[in-house]
């Protein structure tokens, strides 16, 4: 897809392109790039810029685009505040804008802010829900040891935003995080949100689980395991409709890296997440922040960065 990137994602436009999105870090900037690709993800051009920010001072990062119905373009991203290099002093989600298929960018709104009191706002994640508004899912760092999975919705197409309802972590002190979802049939009201998972009380692992709606989203049942691997890390997962199947990806460092870089896997359901099998290896060591995207019933998109280039490839039943 790209060079000097990371955190690749892409979704499928109303003209049957491709708009892909990554976060770049060269000459001092962050930027998030917008990409197009009209053969399925084969190659890909640079459109332009989305966002971009001096890295000293902003953390920008983790992109996420979605077309709403009407035809605009939404992305949203983590636009922090920093002090140092490391440390950052406001956290907040920005939603900027396109009505030109990915060309140019306008700001629209921000639904999460947070000040140093929360330790960051995360990984956000957009969808529509059945009655026509707008889903955002994102994750919320408590405190360290401490992260929930959210959820905000919209009834203007991103301009307002409801208050926070958690849909996981509120029963047990974990690092819950890089939320996704997948309808279980197209215009079910049934759908999984995956994500993964760190145990902060035990071994320090990373494990991916789903959490179940029956209601599109107004609540949401117990967590079930995905993936999990003795004594290593599994997290960073995507989950995605492919025809009949759901398929789910993570990054894990059973086969060797230094968590979180590993080798991107994906694993299949064909009982609507009840049950996880057909373990695939997408990218050996080195892979990570793993991305997904149905191509048809069959087929699939798997987009990862590697060794700070971002690479989509295509998989297939």
């Amino acid at each position: 897809m790209a060079t000097s990137g990371t955190y690749p994602r892409a979704t499928r436009l109303s003209d049957s392109s491709i708009l892909g999105v990554y976060a770049k870090y060269a000459s001092g900037n962050s930027t998030l790039t917008a990409l197009k690709s009209t053969d399925n993800g084969a190659s890909w051009s640079v459109l332009g810029s989305i966002a971009t920010a001096p890295t000293a001072t902003t953390n920008l990062d983790n992109p996420f685009i979605h077309q709403l119905p009407s035809g605009r373009i939404l992305c949203a991203f983590r636009n922090h505040n920093k002090a140092t290099s490391t440390q950052s002093v406001f956290y907040r989600i920005t939603i900027t804008y396109s009505d030109d298929l990915g060309k140019t960018w306008k700001y629209l709104s921000t639904p999460v802010s947070d000040s140093a009191s929360a330790n960051g706002d995360w990984e956000p994640f957009m969808m529509d829900a059945l009655d026509g508004s707008l889903q955002l899912y994102y994750s919320r760092e408590n405190k360290g040891a401490d992260q929930d999975s959210l959820l905000r919705r919209s009834t203007d197409g991103g301009a307002t935003w409801s208050s926070a309802q958690v849909i996981s972590g509120t029963d047990v002190t974990a690092r819950d995080g890089m939320l996704g979802v997948a309808r279980l049939a197209p215009g079910s009201s049934s759908m999984l949100a995956a994500f993964e998972s760190g145990n902060t009380t035990g071994d320090n692992l990373f494990t991916v689980h789903t959490v179940r709606s029956d209601d599109d989203g107004k609540t949401w049942g117990s967590r079930a395991p995905v993936y999990s691997s003795p004594r290593h890390n599994a997290g960073a997962p995507s989950i995605v409709r492919v025809g009949s199947r759901l398929v789910a990806s993570f990054g894990t460092d059973e086969d060797g890296g230094v968590w979180p870089n590993g080798a991107m896997k994906v694993v299949v359901s064909s009982d609507k997440g009840k049950t996880w099998g057909s373990k695939t290896t997408v990218r050996a060591v080195p892979a990570e922040w793993s991305g997904l995207l149905a191509l048809d019933d069959t087929s699939f998109l798997a987009m990862y960065e590697s060794d700070q280039t971002v690479y989509a490839r295509k998989m297939a039943f």
